[in-house]
């Protein structure tokens, strides 16, 4: 609960539910695997980066059923302060696209205004719902 600082015992109380919580993905793998939708077909390859743990930093294929580590060819890459959000539902993944935080090199000249979201942004905002599943676990 948050209460206004400027309330001084008068006839009113604003009452605000401010509530949030902090998460740090400690393996991204296992947590991708439990959030994921299993039942959306394509696949999205997804580079993780963590500059504070290095084990985290890896692709990830992440699609048709499953998530694994992978060779691949990222489709796009994502620093994992970025990927919680995806992941608890806060953002979608075409909100992190046009924030610039899904980032991949093949659309460096996509310009700022366009309408359409690339198919793999689509694929990736299927594969993880747009709830709150930070409770999942």
């Amino acid at each position: 609960l948050f209460f206004h600082s400027r309330w001084q015992a008068g006839k009113e109380l604003k009452m605000i539910d401010a509530s949030s919580r902090m998460v740090r993905i400690l393996h991204p793998l296992p947590v991708i695997s439990k959030l994921m939708d299993r039942s959306v077909r394509g696949n999205v390859v997804l580079k993780v980066k963590d500059e504070l743990l290095s084990q985290n930093n890896c692709k990830i294929l992440v699609g048709n059923g499953k998530a694994e580590i992978t060779e691949a060819t990222e489709d796009f890459q994502i620093a994992i302060s970025d990927l919680v959000p995806l992941l608890t539902g806060r953002l979608s993944a075409t909100r992190l696209w046009r924030l610039g935080k899904l980032q991949a090199s093949s659309w460096e000249n996509i310009p700022w205004g366009i309408s359409e979201v690339p198919e793999k942004v689509s694929i990736l905002e299927s594969i993880f719902p747009e709830i709150i599943t930070h409770n999942a676990l």
